[in-house]
């Protein structure tokens, strides 16, 4: 098995919190916290990046990108937002992400729910397009340049394609 075949096992072999993960009862911000360091940690970088802070959650409802907290605890549609919230701004710009989340009329878990079989379908069929396609030579700077480069506009496509659903959401009165 190649370097590039191990990378991208290792990939799409990331860890999702699942909805039954999610407790039913509201959470203190240091649950919050401690749910998505415990249930996202395979999605790090480095060990020591923080997944989601206190800061960033703050940011968040001040931003309007999730609704805000009645009390010290959030509920567990208020997390299925967080956690919508989180996957969504690994791409898009926060205004693009409150253009989606910020609203009331949205059910939460069931697009984060919608989400989980996407990526489980997005699992099976990735991998074996990206073996066929890519070069397996990560060794050589111009195939490692060459390859990150077509990885990155596929994303800037799929970013772009994102937008332009975004623009055109209805305002919501």
């Amino acid at each position: 098995m190649s370097d590039l075949d191990q990378k991208i096992d290792a990939v799409f072999a990331d860890r999702d919190i699942l909805p039954a993960d999610v407790p039913h009862l509201d959470l203190y911000m240091d649950q919050v916290l401690s749910l998505f360091e415990q249930g996202l940690s395979a999605m790090r970088r480095d060990p020591a990046d923080k997944l989601l802070t206190k800061t960033m959650v703050n940011n968040y409802v001040k931003e309007g990108l999730v609704t805000p907290v009645r009390g010290k605890k959030y509920t567990r549609e208020q997390i299925m937002q967080l956690l919508c919230v989180y996957h969504l701004k690994q791409t898009l710009h926060l205004g693009d992400v409150k253009a989606l989340t910020g609203r009331s009329d949205t059910d939460f878990e069931a697009c984060y729910t919608r989400l989980l079989a996407s990526k489980a379908r997005m699992r099976e069929a990735i991998p074996p397009l990206l073996r066929e396609y890519l070069p397996a030579d990560t060794d050589d700077p111009n195939e490692r340049l060459s390859l990150c480069l077509a990885l990155s506009e596929i994303s800037v496509y799929l970013r772009r394609l994102c937008e332009s659903l975004i623009d055109d959401i209805p305002e919501q009165i």
